[in-house]
């Protein structure tokens, strides 16, 4: 039946394998227990996931703000090629108000759902 353990050699084995299986014993325990250590180490888990939780919502942060000029752009084209009824929309700087307005609404939703 296999265990997973490296079959032990019988007793009649020279020093020199002997020494050999000691330090690859030596080895397995102190992985063992370094593995045992890191999982009961609370702190150092909680640092990590915080850690793990900051990096995705910075990535989360940068879609929404991609997305949000992505939109800008496209709301900015199609105002650009509709006709227009009033000499406002004409004007680029209402224009870029809007399209800065929307930009501004999306992300502050974003960071409001968030919390």
């Amino acid at each position: 039946m296999t265990t997973g353990q490296p079959e032990r050699q019988s007793a009649s084995g020279s020093p020199e394998e002997l020494r050999e299986d000691i330090e690859r014993t030596r080895q397995q325990l102190g992985e063992t227990v370094e593995a045992l250590a890191s999982k009961t180490d609370v702190k150092a888990q909680a640092l990590q996931k915080a850690s793990q939780i900051k990096d995705q919502a910075a990535d989360r942060a940068s879609q929404i703000k991609d997305q949000a000029a992505a939109r800008a752009r496209q709301m900015k084209e199609q105002a650009a090629s509709q006709p227009t009824a009033g000499p406002a929309a004409n004007n680029p700087a209402v224009v870029a108000a809007t399209v800065a307005a929307v930009v501004f609404a999306v992300l502050a939703i974003a960071a409001w759902r968030r919390k």
